[in-house]
């Protein structure tokens, strides 16, 4: 198979636009920068955690997908123990976070409820619509062949991921400030945020192109989904001023996102075979599920690293 950067080689690079006007793209939300002073004060008085509620309120996003992901494998008879355990920790991790946002919790790193009027909106929005769809995950754990309760909650998973970006995107705004952490990392963080989403769409756009479920729009979807993250896999490598995106700040960096560039010439032997019009056996079913997983868990350790270089940038 073509490597990445040899394909990429014989294309243009991707565009700006192609970046910033997807249905993915995070814009800051200007207006949470005009909280009342009160708000700022509470804000700055506590221990600086903007990272951290940016990062969460991502991980929000990406439980969107996840869930989805992990309730049609499980009801699909693929990787069942597996999609068993990640539905079951992602729907708790869910329930932590969004009450975490709204009171804090120290243990993520969280330090004091939230004040912000739109944000606090938001989160009403993700909480209602989240638990429209919590009885249904309740079942399919309760019965990995509910079939019907695993489509309700594919039905509602691209509502709630367009609510949980909304959030994203307020939460980022809120804290992107030098009280907390400059604009650039922040936005380096929501970008590498992003694709750990973009890992459990591609899952979920796979299940339900093989399980027959909304099989032709999954199809549009997984294609104009494999590009994006492609595309922001090399961004963070390689810069894309025009968006804001700066190449990779350190070696430590750099050697994460090389090892996720790799990881992926792999995955996406499936995942285009899939949007091709072919078929998966069983074990390459397996092997998409799962692969996006440690794929995911890669993006984990590099958030981590973002984040650190962050606060260390932010401390000098």
């Amino acid at each position: 198979m073509m490597s990445l950067d040899t394909k990429y080689s014989r294309l243009p690079y991707v565009s700006a636009l192609a970046l910033a006007f997807t249905n993915f793209a995070i814009p800051v939300n200007a207006d949470n920068l005009a909280q009342t002073s009160e708000e700022a004060e509470v804000g700055y008085d506590i221990i600086s955690d903007g990272a951290e509620r940016i990062r969460h309120a991502g991980q929000l996003r990406t439980l969107t997908q996840q869930v989805a992901a992990a309730s049609c494998s499980l009801t699909s008879d693929i990787d069942v123990e597996e999609a068993h355990d990640i539905l079951a920790h992602a729907t708790a991790e869910f329930d932590t976070i969004i009450v975490a946002l709204r009171v804090g919790d120290e243990t993520l790193g969280i330090m004091g409820p939230e004040t912000n009027r739109r944000t606090l909106h938001d989160l009403d929005e993700v909480e209602q619509e989240w638990m429209s769809i919590h009885t249904a995950i309740e079942n399919v754990l309760a019965d990995g062949h509910d079939v019907d309760s695993a489509h309700i909650i594919d039905d509602h998973n691209l509502r709630l991921l367009d609510l949980t970006t909304q959030l994203a995107s307020d939460i980022t705004g809120q804290y992107a400030h030098p009280y907390e952490i400059s604009a650039a990392d922040a936005l380096l963080i929501e970008f590498a945020g992003r694709q750990r989403m973009l890992t459990q769409k591609m899952a979920k756009d796979a299940c339900e192109i093989w399980t027959g479920y909304h099989a032709d729009e999954a199809v549009v979807d997984l294609k104009e989904t494999i590009e994006i993250f492609e595309n922001s896999l090399f961004a963070l490598r390689d810069g894309m001023p025009a968006v804001g995106i700066r190449p990779a700040p350190n070696d430590v960096i750099l050697a994460d996102l090389e090892s996720l560039i790799s990881r992926w010439d792999v995955i996406s032997e499936n995942t285009q075979t899939l949007v091709d019009g072919g078929t998966l056996n069983e074990a390459q079913k397996t092997e998409v599920f799962h692969d996006l997983e440690v794929e995911l868990a890669e993006l984990d350790h590099l958030l981590d690293d973002y984040k650190a270089y962050a606060e260390r940038d932010h401390d000098s």
